[in-house]
């Protein structure tokens, strides 16, 4: 799965479901104002963990690239009847 689509599908959930966007929003002004540490540390381990989700989607996708190549030249390098 591409990164682009995982970015769409949570998109257009937020979209759909804006009450929960508001309320969460709402959690995190009140975190960040009475537990800025605690914030902080969400914040950083969703960073973390986003970047992490490119990283795998990225060597995953040039992989399938490569893969296709190897079929195709192994295909060409097959001997003709």
């Amino acid at each position: 799965m591409d990164f682009s689509l995982i970015i769409d599908s949570i998109i257009i959930l937020l979209k759909n479901n804006m009450p929960i966007v508001v309320a969460m929003t709402f959690l995190l002004i009140i975190l960040l104002f009475r537990k800025p540490k605690l914030f902080f540390m969400i914040f950083f381990i969703t960073l973390l963990l986003g970047m992490v989700l490119y990283i795998i989607s990225d060597v995953s996708s040039s992989g399938g690239s490569q893969k296709q190549e190897l079929i195709h030249k192994s295909i060409r390098d097959l001997p003709k009847e």
